[in-house]
């Protein structure tokens, strides 16, 4: 289970790639983040801290850093999901593929399989594919305009954006399904 977002671009592959490896660059095109700090940079096992809108924060810790891009997984307490950030191109173009590969039983708070792959294709999905193409559309809007994106810039997600009741109960919920 997986969603996936692509965008191209008409600037070469090592443009893009340093966009994405400059630390703390989520802050200048994450519609959802507050604050992304690098803790241990650049390469293998870099770390950094996301902070949404909302008040969550979570770590990332990178891996299989290449030429190609990046693979992270992120998490609090525990691993949300595995992250693929991969650059193809030449001097003249690219494409930024972005995967997230989530643990579903960290979204889903039941253990049946069947009713878990029900709420993956009617919830978790649906949110997941939403939240990355808002992140691929800030990226190509920094890229092309060179101006920091705005938070909630191409619209609100009920769980990264500021606190709504929903947010609210969802951290409740999460905090003690952790326990």
């Amino acid at each position: 289970m997986y969603v996936e977002a692509t965008a191209s671009f008409s600037k070469p592959k090592n443009v893009i790639l340093e966009f994405i490896r400059e630390p703390g660059s989520l802050s200048k095109y994450h519609p959802f983040c507050k604050r992304n700090e690098a803790i241990e940079w650049p390469g293998n096992n870099s770390i950094d801290e996301l902070e949404y809108h909302n008040g969550m924060t979570f770590s990332r810790n990178f891996f299989n850093w290449s030429d190609d891009g990046y693979d992270l997984v992120i998490g609090a307490r525990k691993k949300m999901a595995l992250v693929n950030w991969i650059v193809s191109g030449d001097e003249c173009q690219s494409l930024l593929r972005v995967r997230i590969n989530p643990e579903i039983n960290n979204y889903v708070p039941v253990k049946n399989s069947i009713l878990q792959t029900v709420l993956w294709y009617l919830y978790v999905r649906p949110k997941l594919q939403s939240y990355i193409n808002h992140v691929l559309k800030g990226f190509e809007y920094y890229v092309y305009t060179n101006n920091t994106v705005k938070p909630n810039h191409f619209g609100k997600h009920s769980w990264f954006s500021w606190f709504l009741l929903f947010n609210i109960i969802y951290i409740m919920r999460s905090y003690l399904y952790f326990l």
